[in-house]
């Protein structure tokens, strides 16, 4: 069901055929569906289990030019209409029907530290924005391009470029 959420976010479309057209010509919905197969492969473990994870993680980062850890975990429907540049580090909690556009960034604010972002449903990322540590993202809520999200934004919010303000 997750990949036909998948499917129908990127390519607008569902079924096999659907399926086929949208893996060729959509890499936003190429992405979403190795990260499942990774995630699957991690999840799974053993041997057959970690060489899929790591030849699918392989496949997105020199295929595609993203990055998204194993670890990530990642709500149905995530919508990539330009999937270059995406970072998504370890532990980043993604929910449904989110929208994330080129070279955005989800990482950690210290090497010390350990938290990662939690972005709620249908939240919208735009190109360039970076997200960093322990912060939240409500429901809802936008990133402006090329802002810099220190604080949480809540439901609905809005996080602008100038000096991270939130409204």
């Amino acid at each position: 069901m997750t990949w036909r959420r998948d499917l129908f976010a990127n390519a607008n479309r569902t079924g096999v055929q659907g399926a086929a057209i949208g893996w060729f010509l959509n890499p936003g919905f190429a992405v979403v569906t190795l990260y499942r197969v990774m995630r699957w492969g991690r999840v799974r473990g053993g041997a057959l289990g970690r060489l899929v994870s790591v030849l699918a993680w392989r496949r997105i980062v020199k295929g595609y030019g993203c990055y998204i850890d194993p670890t990530a975990v990642i709500g149905p429907g995530l919508r990539l209409p330009h999937p270059v540049g995406i970072v998504i580090g370890a532990d980043t909690v993604i929910g449904a029907d989110v929208t994330l556009y080129q070279h955005v960034t989800f990482g950690r604010r210290n090497a010390g530290e350990a938290r990662y972002p939690r972005v709620g449903d249908r939240a919208t990322v735009y190109a360039g924005a970076t997200v960093i540590g322990g912060i939240t993202l409500g429901d809802g809520a936008t990133v402006a391009a090329g802002a810099v999200v220190r604080h949480d934004v809540p439901k609905g919010g809005v996080a602008l470029p100038a000096k991270g303000e939130v409204r």
